[in-house]
């Protein structure tokens, strides 16, 4: 879907009762409404001085409701754009307004620690409720009977709207709240809360029915599906994520954002869920894939590491949910899912015969070895007394090796699982690990800054690289003939290569963001290199001469892939091939390849993709459309956002 990009922070957001508006509400006080048909703007409201923190469409769409940070609550007419009333009586900021179910009475709430009900024909105060603390969020329940408010001292009161009498006080079950909202039925109601934490109470009982962590940071916004089937949820974090709402498992997670997300909206279909931020934006998101169950398979849970079978037919995913997803990779056809703990994929590592994947969860201190072609545990590897960060298979498939939090790594049967050894001599965290081609060495990158080479024929270890500033070492991958070692440290825009044989410095591959992971070819003639939102692909000796026979030259980039989508996490090579996928924080999976456009002494390489499941940008920087056909509006205005003269 389209973004639409403002001139000031985006703090509000609500959609028409029929679909056809958007109205967004900004840091200065202007309200702009957009046709949701072409995403064009068509009007502007005027006359809040100040934030506009909330808005609310009336049931008919005639009307428009708004809160704002100058302690008025405005009524506008959508035709005119005139305002109809100005409701004054708040005495400090307006947090808060919603339209009752029948369009004859508004609610609004504040700072002021009030909550007001308004009559809508005339524009008089039905009622004032104060409490003893500011109060932030009001939601109508959809008969209209009730108003449910949130207040700062950590308090859900329910209020009469016929009497204006208070009804029902419960105590917030998990701290502070930030947001609230009834369900289509009125059965439940979503409370957000400052920590995270994400609560569905029972409106007969006032006892929680679910629970769950939603977002790292405050849950600012929350807004049931209009069948009650999903809620979706926003942040602090700057993402947006949708929830079943009978299980509380995720749905999708929505990137984009580059600030923290207001408020969130579905459309009345159901089809569409717009959400606002402080990076100026407001982001819309095509959740009709959802209903139909395209694509959720691959595209709603973060991926954390990516990589290949050894005929590379195959690709491997490990995910935030625990997951790990067998995917073609020629078609990007879905295969067999091995599902671990629950808890977050932190590494994985697949066998040289192709018969068995290792994986490690991030709250957990062993190692599951699992048989890919029963998806069945094969072996548990039981030993860390910390987190393990690094997994690796040796050449022959005989042994595992494992690196943790206890500075230790560990030498493992591979067929039994039984430990063979322990490798001391790390001072610090062991972050990375990788075995040499012919199966006789571990090469360990550490916390402490140095990387150490372990002989496992004469049980010797040896320090290939000592950083002499205690650089923390947090990322490792060798070249296939064994000759180059390719280091990242801690927040740097750095790759580093290294002579192994030596330890001697040879280059270093500079970005224009951090690295965030990075390999090398099964060639060993390319580095490929995930930052932020691009990956730059570096060649070595790209100028055909003697020097790269000889191992000499030096690493120049020759493609750029910028303004992914998302966030970059994993990147892996195709065996034998120029091939390579890309995992996204979002849970997109790309997959690439290099192509060689030009034959003279000076080579002019591209980046192709290949296919990409769970990926909403339609277009990397700097990609060539021509004749797109089919298009509907929504995607030819994407496509105008996205790429550069593209031709629609």
């Amino acid at each position: 879907m389209p973004y639409l990009k403002e001139r000031d922070c985006v703090y509000s957001c609500a959609y028409s009762p029929d679909g056809t508006s958007l109205a967004v509400g900004l840091l200065g006080g202007r309200i702009n409404i957009y046709d949701t048909s072409m995403w064009t703007m068509t009007c502007t409201f005027q006359g809040h001085r100040k934030c506009i923190n909330s808005i609310a469409y009336s049931p008919t769409g005639h009307q428009l409701l708004s809160g704002s940070d100058d302690n008025t609550v405005q009524l506008w007419d959508c035709e005119t754009g005139s305002c109809v009333f100005v409701l004054e009586g708040h005495t400090n900021e307006v947090c808060t307004v919603a339209f009752s179910p029948s369009g004859k009475q508004v609610a609004s709430a504040g700072k002021d620690k009030t909550v007001r009900l308004w009559d809508v024909q005339n524009g008089a105060n039905l009622f004032i409720l104060a409490g003893n603390t500011a109060c932030i969020s009001i939601s109508y329940s959809p008969d209209g009977r009730t108003i449910v408010s949130l207040g700062e001292d950590k308090m859900i009161r329910f209020i009469d709207t016929q009497t204006g009498q208070p009804g029902a006080v419960w105590e917030s079950q998990s701290g502070d709240m930030k947001s609230v909202a009834y369900s289509s039925v009125g059965m439940e109601i979503a409370v957000g809360h400052g920590n995270g934490d994400l609560l569905l109470y029972n409106t007969a009982t006032g006892k929680p029915t679910r629970n769950w962590k939603a977002h790292g940071k405050a849950v600012l916004g929350v807004s049931f599906s209009p069948n009650s089937q999903w809620v979706a949820t926003c942040s602090y974090d700057g993402t947006v994520k949708v929830w079943i709402t009978t299980t509380g498992s995720v749905l999708s997670v929505f990137t984009g954002h580059g600030s923290s997300v207001f408020q969130v909206a579905f459309s009345p279909n159901g089809m569409q869920l717009a959400s606002c931020s402080f990076d100026k934006t407001i982001r819309l998101w095509d959740v009709s894939s959802l209903v139909t169950g395209m694509d959720v398979e691959g595209g709603s849970d973060p991926l954390t590491s990516v990589l290949f079978s050894p005929d590379g037919q195959v690709l491997f995913c490990g995910s935030n949910s625990g997951a790990v997803r067998q995917f073609s990779a020629v078609s990007g056809e879905t295969g067999l899912t091995i599902v671990s703990a629950g808890m977050p994929i932190r590494c994985l590592a697949i066998s040289a015969d192709g018969l068995r994947i290792a994986s490690a969860d991030t709250d957990y201190r062993v190692v599951t070895v699992w048989d890919i072609g029963t998806g069945q545990v094969d072996v548990v590897l039981r030993g860390h007394t910390k987190q393990v960060n690094s997994i690796a298979f040796s050449a022959d498939s005989r042994w595992i090796a494992t690196g943790s939090n206890d500075e230790t790594v560990r030498l493992w049967d591979a067929c039994s699982g039984i430990l063979d050894r322990v490798l001391e001599g790390h001072a610090w965290t062991v972050t990375c690990l990788a075995f040499s081609p012919n199966s006789h060495r571990i090469l360990s990158g550490s916390l402490d800054g140095t990387i150490r080479a372990w002989d496992l024929d004469s049980r010797g270890c040896r320090v290939v690289v000592d950083a002499e500033d205690s650089t923390e070492c947090w990322i490792i991958s060798t070249s296939p003939n064994g000759l180059k070692i390719a280091s990242k440290i801690f927040m740097s825009r750095c790759v580093e290569v290294w002579d192994m044989e030596n330890g001697h410095y040879k280059q270093t591959l500079e970005h224009d963001k951090f690295a965030q992971c990075f390999a090398f070819s099964s060639c060993g003639q390319w580095i490929g290199v995930g930052l932020n939102y691009s990956v730059w692909l570096w060649n070595f000796a790209s100028e055909k001469t003697a020097e790269r026979r000889e191992g000499r030259g030096e690493w120049k980039c020759l493609v750029r892939i910028r303004d992914l989508f998302e966030l970059v996490k994993s990147i892996a090579w195709k065996p034998d091939t120029l091939g390579f996928s890309i995992g996204g924080a979002n849970g997109s999976l790309q997959v690439w390849r290099l192509v060689e456009t030009s034959t003279s002494s000076s080579d002019e390489w591209s980046a192709e993709l290949i296919w990409s499941t769970g990926n909403p940008a339609l277009a990397a920087s700097d990609a060539a459309f021509t004749n797109a056909v089919g298009l509907s509006s929504a995607n030819r205005q994407l496509l105008t956002q996205r790429v550069k003269g593209a031709a629609t």
